[in-house]
């Protein structure tokens, strides 16, 4: 393995990780050091290290006798998480339509083109890097970067249940019409109203994927999601 750049650790951290937030590791599934570091040539130590760090994250759990399991999120995360994004995402809107900066204003405005063209297009995969695209152009708008440090941990966290949602049908189209309201506000200059309609848009999109996790997904997810 070719390590001049990048640590162990972090060579361990960035592959655990890319399994999980993809299903490739499993809600529920039991993983050990020794088989990520047979996987990566590396020794178990900065394997273990990488564990602990997806702990903290909310990716792994350890269970006394047992090991290392991948985190099965329950309801009560999912409205935990939207809780946080809820409250900081709306203070994003609002400090970004502060922002004075004309080429932020213009890559936002091209960017919900993009995702506008991705829907037409029925290409949720081109949609969902456009959102992220798009979200990170707030933060720096907003000039806060712990707020997306912390957002983008919450967003790792559901991100192997948010694939799946954005690709239902119909989706995208109501998400981008949300994100162009907001958006608007923002552009406006109207950060007041733009906070209120970045927290409506969440709280939306949390009734949606709630109402699908109890209808079709957890009845049938033995191991959580």
């Amino acid at each position: 393995m070719n390590s001049s750049n990048t640590s162990y650790p972090q060579v361990a951290y960035d592959f655990v990780k890319n399994q999980i937030v993809n299903l490739r590791y499993k809600p529920g599934e039991y993983i050990t050091d020794t088989q990520i570091a047979g996987q990566l040539s590396i020794s178990r130590t900065p394997v273990r290290e990488a564990f602990l760090r997806l702990e903290k994250e909310g990716l792994l759990v350890y269970e006394l006798r047992r090991g290392w399991k991948v985190y099965s999120l329950t309801l009560k995360d999912i409205h935990e998480i939207f809780d946080i994004k809820l409250a900081v995402e709306g203070m994003i809107a609002r400090k970004a339509a502060e922002c004075p900066d004309d080429a932020l204003r213009l890559e936002l405005k091209s960017i919900l083109d993009t995702m506008e063209t991705a829907v037409e297009a029925d290409d949720p995969d081109r949609w969902l890097q456009a959102d992220i695209r798009l979200h990170e152009t707030l933060y720096q708008m907003a000039g806060n970067e712990r707020a997306n440090r912390i957002i983008s941990n919450l967003n790792d966290q559901w991100h192997r249940i948010r694939v799946g949602f954005v690709a239902l049908h119909g989706r995208t189209r109501r998400s981008t019409s949300e994100h162009r309201s907001f958006i608007e506000s923002i552009l406006a200059g109207n950060g007041e109203e733009a906070e209120q309609k970045m927290r409506t848009h969440l709280s939306l999109l949390r009734e949606e994927l709630v109402r699908l996790l109890v209808a079709v997904v957890l009845p049938f997810a033995d191991d959580g999601i």
